[in-house]
């Protein structure tokens, strides 16, 4: 679907500084959290405290326990979540099991979704996949109600990947070759496909949604296939360069390119002709990867520099970040000349290698990890990035219809120009909100500040989507 941009917002966050550390963030910028390795899913709830999800693996100690974590905004550890703030399973004792959490999905109603998995490896034999379905308490306890499904004695290569929450308050669980539907309590929905599965001739890395619609990476065939919905069989085919990255934000499609390129889609497939030149920016040099996205459609990337002394000695690293305009230009004001580096020694503690996410706060969080993965008191070091403001622009219109919101940006009511039906409003993760509404305006007091997606169908049958902010 083509877009036209018919007005621009420039809107300046309150508490964006200049990119640098936050020196009020732990000491010096840092929070340390011995014991917490590798805590590598990072999802932030409707309150703005965020899930770290993942495994605890010490050779030392001879534990390997699934465990998810409750991390306040500035850092600390929210103990009121779980045990002293965590949520651990440790199913089997010793080495030989590997056990740990998937992302986890926050619900409407406060409740988390998340996969347990255990895999079992003698060193002999194929190892074995174990998983099942959980739901917690928004305070960290076991949801007993929830049914969850579970299935053990799995080959690796069909272990399920994730899980996909839908609109409908059904889920999906999706591997390799397959998708599963599950019903809100738990159960397998058999209604779905062949007895609640439905299987792919394609090799699937991974599987994103927008809306109803579902997106598969077919990373054999460099492709990547558009499903209406995941009972569809319409498909939507946009062929990949060998070695692309697939990045998902809102309703677009970003695509890391390996010739020095980025390429916009839309949700449709089709290049969004205000991103570079016809929807391809391309670069003279890499300009990164591990793509995070701000709210006004900017793009921060990352890559790390090795940094040797005369006798090519390793001493540290540069770990690089550029911020790309929701252009497709480069931001050269951002950093020093359009680069803001942090450094990493060789001889800290930590690896360079880092796993970032934005937080609703505008802050950009660093997650490191100890070099001594494997011993007691492994420490997770979180590092947090204040970065500047952006120039914002809102598309407010689709192409060939005259709907537009009223007053933007919204404060308690968003106002349309004319009536909708099947509204649902989005955060800019793809997540739904609780908005759902037929008419001309909603309340949308509910909200938290930042930027919001409405999809809905105008009265000449047409799709639209909206961009607006909530103050």
């Amino acid at each position: 679907m083509k877009k036209t941009l018919s007005a621009f917002v420039v809107l300046a966050f309150a508490g964006f500084n200049a990119q640098s550390l936050d020196p009020s963030f732990g000491t010096n910028g840092t929070y340390t959290h011995p014991d917490l390795l590798s805590l590598f899913e990072a999802t932030e709830l409707p309150d703005g405290n965020v899930l770290l999800s993942g495994d605890r693996y010490i050779e030392d100690l001879n534990i390997s326990q699934a465990k998810m974590v409750k991390m306040k905004p500035d850092g600390s550890i929210d103990t009121s979540f779980g045990t002293g703030g965590s949520f651990v399973i440790d199913q089997y004792a010793g080495m030989d099991y590997y056990e740990a959490f998937s992302q986890a999905y926050p619900l409407p109603d406060g409740k988390i979704l998340t996969l347990y998995g255990s895999e079992y490896d003698n060193g002999i034999d194929q190892s074995v996949i174990s998983f099942r379905m959980l739901r917690l308490n928004a305070n960290g306890t076991v949801d007993n109600t929830f049914t969850g499904y579970q299935q053990s004695n799995m080959a690796e290569e069909d272990a399920p990947y994730g899980l996909i929450p839908l609109p409908s308050s059904k889920f999906l669980v999706y591997g390799g070759d397959y998708i599963m539907r599950f019903n809100q309590n738990g159960t397998l929905d058999t209604t779905y496909g062949n007895n609640g599965v439905r299987s792919f001739s394609v090799d699937v890395e991974e599987i994103n949604r927008i809306g109803n619609a579902l997106y598969l990476h077919d990373y054999l065939s460099n492709r990547l296939i558009k499903l209406d919905n995941e009972s569809s069989t319409n498909t939507t085919i946009f062929n990949l360069a060998q070695g692309s990255y697939v990045h998902f934000s809102g309703n677009n499609i970003f695509i890391e390119d390996p010739n020095n390129k980025i390429i916009k889609l839309n949700a449709d497939l089709l290049p969004v002709s205000n991103f570079g030149v016809n929807g391809t920016a391309t670069y003279q040099d890499f300009v990164g990867s591990n793509f995070v996205f701000q709210p006004g459609g900017s793009i921060i990337a990352e890559n790390i520099d090795y940094i040797y002394d005369g006798n090519n000695n390793t001493i540290g690293y540069n770990k690089n970040f550029r911020r790309i305009n929701p252009n497709g230009s480069l931001d050269t004001s951002f950093g020093t000349a359009g680069v803001y580096t942090l450094y990493v020694p060789e001889s800290a503690p930590y690896s360079p290698w880092s796993d970032q996410f934005l937080h609703s706060n505008g802050k950009l969080y660093h997650v490191f990890y100890d070099k001594e993965v494997d011993v007691a008191n492994a420490t997770l070091y979180l590092k947090r990035s204040n970065l500047p403001a952006e120039l914002l622009a809102v598309s407010d219109q689709t192409a060939g219809s005259t709907l537009r919101i009223v007053q933007n940006p919204v404060k308690d009511r968003l106002l349309l120009s004319e009536p909708v039906s099947q509204a649902k409003i989005y955060d800019l993760s793809g997540r739904a909100t609780e908005i759902v509404f037929e008419g001309s305006e909603s309340a949308v007091n509910s909200l938290k500040a930042g930027v919001y997606i409405l999809n809905a169908t105008s009265r000449t049958g047409k799709t639209v989507t909206l961009k607006f902010i909530k103050k």
